[in-house]
């Protein structure tokens, strides 16, 4: 609660300009807004510009926000709206030669679509490499019983074991399926931490567009 309450008054002050106060809810929320994007653009640095651009969006639009509780949410949504924003305009941009002028941007529900499919198409080829590290005792209860939908009583005997053990062994293949993609996860996340220092660069963008300039948009570096 005591959290949710300074929340509010880094709102309250943000609106009044105090660029400070907003760079706390910048430090807050700039990993969750970057998770956002990063899945939608496909790319670190162009994750990194919708995360800046998320930010100075939603300090100019302060005042719009019907409720500091909704918060959060408000940010969530313009976050990916941002990032649809940059896919769509990445996928418009074609060479010259190959088109005659730009083709018309194509509706934001395909987008969505399109976003969606990917990100399942790479869980499921991650799910994958983490069932091909079970063994195969382990392995091949939770492909016939999770994947076949097979009742654990024709599971054993299809195996050829008993039903005791298998449902021992569904709940260990479980167990490790679990352990495994959390590590799988956070190895993938480190390689796309966003820099230190990022939210200073949130809070000049800001400022920038506070005097009318636009934001710096600066490259990301291999890491």
């Amino acid at each position: 609660m005591a959290e949710k309450s300074e929340e509010i008054i880094f709102l309250r002050r943000a609106r009044e300009g105090d660029f400070a106060a907003f760079g706390e809810l910048i430090r807050k929320y700039q990993s969750l807004v970057y998770a956002v994007a990063l899945p939608i653009v496909s790319d670190p640095s162009a994750a990194e510009d919708v995360t800046q651009d998320t930010f100075v969006s939603a300090f100019q639009s302060l005042k719009d926000l019907r409720s500091d509780d909704s918060f959060p949410a408000w940010l969530h949504s313009i976050s990916r709206n941002r990032a649809l924003a940059r896919l769509r305009e990445r996928n418009r941009i074609t060479p010259l030669e190959k088109a005659g002028m730009l083709p018309s941007s194509p509706l934001p529900s395909r987008e969505e679509i399109e976003v969606e499919a990917k990100e399942a198409r790479a869980f499921e080829a991650e799910i994958r490499q983490v069932l091909c590290s079970l063994s195969d005792a382990l392995r091949f209860p939770v492909l016939l019983c999770y994947l076949g939908d097979m009742p654990t009583a024709e599971a054993a005997r299809f195996l050829g074991i008993k039903e005791g053990t298998l449902r021992k062994r569904l709940h260990d293949g479980k167990k490790k399926l679990q352990e495994r993609i959390v590590k799988m996860a956070e190895r993938s996340l480190r390689e796309y931490r966003l820099p230190p220092g990022f939210y200073r660069r949130c809070i000049c963008g800001c400022e920038r567009a506070q005097r009318g300039r636009p934001p710096i948009k600066k490259t990301r570096e291999r890491r």
